[in-house]
């Protein structure tokens, strides 16, 4: 995924001008936006999956949902993932399941995320 998000953060460079525009429109500093697309954002201390995570909340409506195997909209996913524990349908249980290991998963801010980035 790093390379997918590396090539949109470029790109969103190349639109808003700067590093700083898009360090502005992320919460980030300049330097972690640097550092990352140098490949030297975790030599210096950076975790990548959050900064990943940020960027696509950012600068993406859509993400590939690796369960439904296609792009959804954030807040589709968001509503899967927050909705209660389905009790009568099963795979309504199985895509709740899978919400909840996922790496788009902000509780799951820990793991590598290894979900594609479609913007």
């Amino acid at each position: 995924m790093q390379m997918r998000v590396a090539r949109m953060l470029e790109d969103q460079v190349r639109e808003l001008g700067s590093k700083q525009a898009v360090a502005s429109k992320m919460g980030v500093s300049r330097t972690a936006v640097s550092l990352y697309l140098t490949g030297r954002l975790e030599a210096n201390g950076g975790r990548i999956d959050r900064f990943e995570a940020r960027a696509i909340e950012c600068f993406c409506d859509r993400v590939l949902c690796p369960h439904l195997h296609q792009d959804i909209a954030q807040e589709d996913c968001a509503a899967f993932r927050e909705r209660p524990c389905p009790t009568s349908d099963p795979e309504a249980l199985r895509h709740w399941t899978a919400c909840r290991r996922c790496p788009m998963n902000p509780a799951n801010a820990s793991q590598e995320a290894t979900c594609s980035v479609k913007c």
